[in-house]
């Protein structure tokens, strides 16, 4: 590559700007790295900053940036779209590589859905992908997985994979505050988008959490094909019960772990004991948790980590800074050694668990009219199911709790005919719990869907 090393990039939204801005601003120069954005391309440049000085640096053609003669480097920020703009910035990033350009992308939903044909471009043309912002934001996780941590095998990875879910949460359990609340506020600074569907129903963790699994365990899994659950019906009186009867509080979690030859793999909200790491990590911060066994095959060690890797998880300053660093490992290792670590590791799974089969000790949340005889014949259901319960739990609630419970199910009744409560169940399988919640949903007395949520090392 010559000198100064010249950017092209695709997509100028929030993660865009900030990488732009700080090439601009000499960024890279303290690793002796001159660089310069040559062409960028938007849908919509009017507006974007910059423009009114230097409209010539933008194009609305993604070819310009891709075949673009002076492009040393293709940066692919877009950002998640639909199915139809996922075919498409695939082409765009195999363009690029077949017109001999790496590329450094913070687009996890573009390599899940899209992988295996961008990995063939890159070899075929002897050009890198690298992509160590698409899991942790600022964290770096893909390069400790596939170079520090390559000759350990993986016995689980799991945590925090999305700043804006854990902000959400945070902010109910800390400050009480309701989930349409804290996803304003979360919204006001910048954590969540206008549309944020992506991060609050877990596909954002779990497109994450799938390009982890392809790494660590050899799993090229597409979405859909593992148990998720978002956090938009978490309610702030289930930090109450978590916190006063189960000393313990809810996160969003992405899990992946290899159990008898066979990976289990879910991102959902989960009950975690108050005396776990991962219940102290707040706000934007992502967090991953990394258990290994010894190359020979060995037992785990204690603890049920070995590594931790945490840092800020949203905002498009932290990404952008993930995505020049791989900008930087792309010009000292000159672009031309195709980094595919998916194809490196060895895979120590056999197959993937299907979701009914999961098991866990779980949270079950009841909202029902407050009538004698209720709580028994739940228990009936249960238990013809072959589901154990292990505790019940009831609090004292204000008649805005009880309101706004029953608010998000069947309204029209008075505060006092209102009972929440809730079950622990002892370990059974998801698929039991589904079918007995599926019979209990159809009783007249309750108020409001049911919701499950797993207890963690329960």
């Amino acid at each position: 590559m010559g000198s100064p090393v010249r950017i092209g990039i695709l997509g100028a939204g929030t993660v865009g700007g900030a990488v732009h801005d700080l090439v601009a601003t000499g960024h890279l120069a303290r690793f002796g790295v001159d660089a310069e954005v040559v062409k960028v391309f938007t849908r919509r440049p009017e507006g974007k900053p910059g423009y009114a000085t230097a409209p010539e640096l933008f194009t609305t053609d993604p070819a310009a940036v891709t075949g673009h003669p002076d492009v040393d480097i293709v940066v692919e920020v877009l950002g998640a779209g639909g199915a139809e703009d996922l075919r498409a910035q695939k082409e765009w990033v195999v363009d690029a590589l077949r017109h001999g350009k790496p590329v450094a992308t913070a687009n996890k939903a573009l390599l899940v859905a899209h992988g295996a044909e961008i990995w063939t471009a890159a070899r075929e043309s002897g050009r890198a992908v690298r992509f160590e912002a698409c899991v942790g934001g600022g964290i770096p996780i893909i390069g400790p997985l596939t170079q520090s941590l390559a000759a350990e095998r993986p016995a689980a990875i799991y945590g925090l994979l999305n700043g804006t879910s854990n902000y959400i949460l945070t902010e109910m359990a800390q400050r009480s505050r309701s989930y349409e609340d804290a996803l304003a506020s979360a919204q006001a600074l910048g954590y969540a988008e206008a549309d944020p569907d992506a991060d609050v129903s877990g596909r954002d963790a779990e497109a994450k959490l799938l390009l982890l699994a392809s790494i660590t365990f050899g799993a090229r899994l597409m979405p859909g094909a593992i148990h998720r659950k978002g956090i938009e019906r978490i309610h702030a009186i289930d930090f109450l019960y978590a916190a006063r009867k189960g000393r313990a509080t809810i996160k969003s979690v992405a899990l992946a772990r290899g159990v008898d030859g066979a990976l289990e793999a879910m991102v959902s909200p989960m009950v975690v004991p108050e005396r776990h790491p991962i219940a102290g990590i707040d706000g934007v911060t992502n967090a991953l948790f990394f258990k290994g066994q010894v190359s020979d095959g060995g037992a785990p060690g204690a603890g049920d980590w070995d590594y931790v890797f945490a840092g800020p998880g949203a905002g498009g300053g932290a990404t952008a800074v993930a995505v020049l660093g791989d900008v930087q490992e792309l010009v000292a290792r000159s672009g031309d050694a195709p980094f595919l670590p998916v194809e490196s590791i060895v895979s120590g799974v056999d197959s993937v668990r299907p979701q009914d089969d999961l098991r866990a000790s779980f949270y079950v949340r009841f909202v029902v009219c407050d009538q004698s005889g209720i709580v028994g014949e739940l228990c009936q259901i249960l238990g013809e199911q072959r589901i154990n319960v292990s505790e019940i739990w009831q609090l004292e609630h204000t008649e805005e709790e009880l309101e706004s419970l029953v608010g998000r199910g069947k309204g029209g009744t008075v505060a006092h005919e209102i009972l929440p409560f809730v079950i622990t169940l002892e370990e059974t399988s998801v698929g039991q719990l589904r079918q007995a919640l599926e019979r209990i949903a159809q009783k007249d007395y309750v108020l409001a869907e049911p919701l499950w949520l797993p207890i963690w090392g329960a």
